[in-house]
């Protein structure tokens, strides 16, 4: 199912006491989803990366890569307690201090089915029990497991059926509008934006014989991340294959080469007329083009040039342009929904999410 059906399954199911699990492909935003989550149940709260004792303004989040790990890392270490009073010997565990001790947070285990079997077993009782020898869960924290599908071949193995049996399984799949809407909040860069929206087939591309770079939600974030440091241009479709692999990145850098043809970008931003590209690729590189420079306008001039390059979109075909548009504008320049053509375009477009 989609990111979006699955966030809302997973509330469902901690609302319920029980654990999700998340299966699905490699790279496909699974960690990204957890993390959202995380933030919807902080409530306002700042959310604490790896703290372990989070207070009453903080909400905890500890992410732990389980193919890192061995089970002494979580079910501690085990030691010999003399007890003087009765001279008896037991045995008990010193912990790592890496499990949670009090307040509220989730506890994410991810990688969960390339975890060696004594690692599965050691979670599999805190799902299950919500305790390990002497150290139990706090109430506030809740367990969330996220793993790839054997199939996939990312050095997982099957799933214990205990594992099995004690989660809610959740099977997980891309989604491009989703993926999307996520890019756009967590500031993708435009050029991948525009384009994964232009062919939105190559969002996703997995084959499981294949050991070169494919186009993932993962790998087309990380080449994102890469474009935004602004590297040469005869660099990009070298760059592009690093992470999207060969023939994604051909196709990328044809995308990205269509800004030598786009129309004067002066003139739409200031009002003149300008006559429409006429096709889908021209359209959504223009609008690319077009974001950037919004982004990069002064604060005197934005508002204006907002208003006559969505104008100039709304000669497109279909609407969809325009709330692709506007909806990237605004992660960048926020201000804008302050203004009258924010607000009309809303009013326009008030059965569409924007």
């Amino acid at each position: 199912m989609k990111p979006s059906k699955a966030l809302q399954i997973m509330k469902s199911v901690l609302n319920g006491g029980n654990s999700p699990f998340l299966i699905g492909g490699t790279g496909v935003g699974k960690s990204a989803v957890v993390r959202l989550l995380a933030d919807e149940r902080a409530n306002g709260r700042e959310v604490v990366i790896g703290e372990t004792n989070p207070n009453k303004d903080q909400y905890g989040f500890i992410d732990f890569r389980l193919s890192l790990y061995e089970s002494v890392d979580l079910g501690g270490l085990p030691y010999i307690h003399n007890q003087e009073s009765d001279e008896l010997a037991v045995q008990r565990r010193a912990f790592m201090g890496n499990l949670p001790v009090s307040g509220e947070g989730i506890l994410f285990f991810d990688e969960y089915a390339q975890a060696h079997n004594s690692v599965q077993a050691v979670v599999g009782q805190l799902i299950y029990e919500g305790r390990l020898g002497e150290y139990t869960l706090p109430d506030g924290w809740k367990i969330i497991c996220a793993g790839n599908r054997h199939t996939d071949r990312a050095g997982s193995n099957k799933l214990p059926s205990h594992v099995v049996g004690r989660t809610s399984m959740i099977q997980f799949e891309h989604d491009t509008g989703d993926w999307l809407d996520w890019a756009i909040v967590n500031d993708v860069h435009p050029e991948v934006l525009g384009f994964i929206s232009f062919q939105p087939e190559w969002l996703n591309v997995f084959d499981s014989k294949v050991i070169t770079p494919q186009p993932s939600p993962r790998s087309w974030t990380r080449l994102s991340d890469t474009l935004k440091t602004e590297p040469p241009i005869e660099l990009l479709q070298d760059i592009a294959k690093c992470d999207v692999g060969e023939t994604a990145s051909i196709e990328f850098h044809t995308f990205c080469s269509l800004k030598l043809q786009l129309p004067n970008l002066d003139d739409i931003v200031n009002g003149e007329e300008v006559e429409v590209v006429d096709s889908n690729g021209m359209m959504y590189a223009t609008i690319v083009a077009l974001v950037t420079t919004l982004r990069e306008a002064s604060d005197l001039k934005v508002n204006e040039y907002f208003e006559n390059a969505l104008a100039y979109i709304d000669r497109f075909p279909t609407e969809e342009y325009g709330i692709f548009f506007v909806r990237s504008v605004i992660s960048a320049r926020s201000e804008l929904k302050e203004t009258s053509t924010y607000s009309a375009f809303k009013v326009k477009h008030q059965e569409l999410e924007v």
